[in-house]
């Protein structure tokens, strides 16, 4: 199997993959590489133990020897001869249009070619050959032109961010990430051009290397501006402090403003604080259902077990012994009334005699009738009593 070595050519550059041959590899070593447009020295940043196969990219280059110290001195005197050129390089494309930038210069060790690097407007591809033949006409060397970004740009030209460090891309990045401003809100970061940008003019690429972690942070918690219920009443969220873990709540009942901690804010996120949504649109409907439920509930059956009666409990046969009590002293009294109405007829009435009329047959009598006439009207004479006495 071939080996492959993994090498830069400086520092913050792409990993070109090298077949090395039979030159024993260490990292740190200076290689001498063959390309299409001369050699160029490189530094082993992966030996060959350390690549794994099929993980390779690109074209494979071929390490010629390693590099001497005439190599290494040559190698710095072309690099400053392309910083001496870069402003003379910059003149002439200011010739064609005034907001081309050219970006870098780069010569073999040879000294036999050179590459440009340089930045326009879109609408200035066009341009490119008048470029080209400018530079063919002040260079003698082979020119090769590639039109980069304003990022590309930084990188090759190197300078110190607003953290006071060198630029990221310049001194160990490799590739530039995707960034969008969306990644600036996660962070808490208000969307101004001049704080948020690199001297590149773009977004800052540190904007990708901690918002997972701004984001598990916010992502238990409300947004800011939203309103959460609290046991001491509705709260809005005034900000959140992401180094030092802390939330700013504003009461609207009382006014006060106060400062808790992510922690504790995140353990009662749920169960005594939650969002005014969850409580106006789920738990209110809920809470007016339970109550309607309520007022048409009549009552509510249990099933409780009932241990078997037992004979030795007096407690249980006290209510039973009342009801027979009670039924034997209604049973009496019927008898002795009933008794004594009897004996009461039967001393009214002597023996022999018929009994009694009956209140309605009393009633209906013509001698009633003849009692009620004379209590209204005097007594009237009876016929048969007169004919009765005249006899």
């Amino acid at each position: 199997m071939e080996k492959i070595a993994g090498v830069r050519l400086s520092t913050a550059a792409e990993l070109t993959y090298c077949s090395p041959g039979e030159i024993d590899l260490k990292i740190g070593d200076y290689v001498i590489i063959s390309t299409n447009r001369g050699e160029r020295v490189g530094r082993v940043v992966l030996t060959p133990d350390q690549v794994m196969a099929g993980s390779t990219s690109g074209p494979i280059r071929v390490i010629e020897r390693l590099a001497t110290e005439d190599d290494i001195s040559r190698e710095h005197q072309a690099k400053d001869k392309a910083k001496e050129e870069i402003s003379r390089a910059q003149a002439y494309a200011a010739r064609i249009n005034s907001k081309i930038r050219v970006a870098s210069l780069n010569y073999d060790l040879a000294g036999n070619y050179l590459d440009i690097k340089y930045t326009a407007p879109d609408q200035q591809h066009r341009r490119e050959g008048d470029l080209f033949k400018v530079f063919s006409k002040n260079y003698s060397e082979s020119i090769n032109l590639s039109k980069v970004g304003d990022r590309d740009r930084a990188k090759e030209t190197g300078a110190f961010g607003v953290c006071g460090r060198e630029l990221c891309c310049s001194s160990w990045m490799t590739t530039f990430p995707s960034i969008s401003i969306k990644l600036a809100k996660d962070q808490g970061l208000a969307p101004n051009p001049s704080k948020i940008s690199g001297v590149c003019g773009r977004l800052l690429c540190c904007l990708t290397f901690e918002v997972d972690a701004y984001r598990e942070i916010a992502g238990t918690l409300p947004k800011v501006g939203k309103t959460i219920s609290t046991p001491a009443g509705k709260a809005k969220i005034l900000s959140i402090n992401y180094l030092s873990e802390t939330v700013r709540l504003h009461f609207k009942d009382t006014g006060e403003i106060i400062q808790i901690s992510v922690a504790e804010l995140r353990s009662q996120m749920g169960t005594t604080v939650r969002p005014i949504e969850l409580d106006s649109k789920v738990e209110a409907a809920v809470r007016i259902e339970d109550e309607e439920r309520q007022k048409n509930l009549l009552a509510v059956l249990t099933p409780v077990d009932t241990p078997p009666e037992k004979e030795s409990d007096p407690s249980r046969k006290q209510p039973e012994k009342r009801k027979q009590d009670k039924n034997k002293s209604r049973s009496r009294r019927s008898t002795t009334t009933s008794k004594s109405s009897s004996s009461q007829i039967a001393r009214r009435r002597p023996a022999g005699t018929k009994a009694e009329k009956t209140s309605s047959e009393e009633k209906n009598s013509p001698q009633t009738k003849n009692r009620r006439r004379g209590k209204r009207g005097g007594r009237r004479r009876n016929p048969e009593s007169e004919s009765s006495r005249t006899d």
